[in-house]
């Protein structure tokens, strides 16, 4: 067992994502401190807790694991509490508006982070020490980091379980616009419209492909509320592209011409993406 690469970490929003990097850290250095920071709450469950920020003084790590405006809206607040050397990230969903208030405040050494792992419902209780192993963890350093902290904060990120991958803020929000934040949306979006239709008979004939389909349905609206409007451009070109392509669909029911293009599409994509994640499709 390695030594920790930070002995006291500091996490800021104690939920789904901030609870399993609390329990995957616990698992790899049993001898971290973990302080979890909830402001405006006082926490009752398994690592304590504390409602206020000055609980980060001393941390060598502290990680941002509220929703994306609140981490944002968090940083200036953080100032008076860090010490010298402490390196803050985070884990929010979109790395270009956290990335731009960062720079504003140069006293911050920040290195913006997205662990692309998560459930179908948040909160503390669906926490689990296994939630990053093997998925990949997106780091954005800014120009101007210290090539050392960031070779740490990979490091803690293996540890956890993740695989760790770079990028600059600009690519990462438009990569995960496109695989992560618009199948959310399509997913809310087709269970609406699916419900509003079918109503309770009808989903009672609903069969495994509709719950396959529908699985991120159940995601809280607070959370992706700040996706979107930190991402709004890139998810405003997504949403064009497949409304042109649900009205193509449309518009050639009876030729069938758009179903035979986008299911020969998809397909061949969908193999592409099996391939990508190391598995097959049944």
């Amino acid at each position: 067992m390695t030594d920790p690469f930070f002995r006291r970490v500091a996490i800021v929003g104690f939920g789904l994502i901030g609870g399993s990097i609390a329990q995957a850290a616990s698992r790899r250095w049993p001898s971290t401190q973990i302080v979890p920071v909830e402001p405006g709450a006082r926490l009752r469950q398994g690592f304590g807790g504390q409602a206020d920020l000055a609980a980060i003084a001393g941390a060598d790590l502290v990680v941002l694991a509220a929703p994306v405006l609140a981490n944002i809206s968090l940083l200036a607040d953080l100032v008076p509490h860090l010490s010298p050397g402490t390196l803050v990230t985070d884990t929010g969903s979109t790395k270009r508006a956290i990335a731009a208030a960062a720079l504003r405040l140069p006293s911050i050494a920040f290195i913006g982070g997205h662990p692309m792992a998560g459930a179908a419902r948040g909160g503390l209780a669906q926490a689990r020490v296994d939630l990053f192993d093997g998925r990949p963890w997106i780091l954005t350093p800014p120009a101007n980091h210290a090539p050392d902290s960031l070779a740490r904060l990979e490091q803690f990120v293996q540890g956890l379980g993740a695989v760790p991958h770079i990028m600059t803020p600009d690519l990462h929000d438009r990569f995960v616009g496109a695989v992560s934040h618009l199948p959310q949306l399509t997913a809310s979006a087709l269970m609406h419209v699916v419900g509003t239709l079918a109503g309770d008979a009808g989903l009672e004939l609903a069969g495994a492909g509709l719950a396959d389909t529908t699985r991120l349905a159940t995601s809280p609206p607070d959370i992706w509320r700040d996706v979107a409007a930190t991402n709004q451009d890139v998810l405003r070109d997504a949403l064009d592209t497949l409304i042109g392509t649900l009205a193509g669909l449309r518009d050639s029911l009876d030729s069938g011409r758009a179903v035979d293009e986008v299911f020969t599409s998809a397909c061949r994509w969908r193999e592409a993406l099996d391939r990508a994640r190391g598995s097959t499709t049944p």
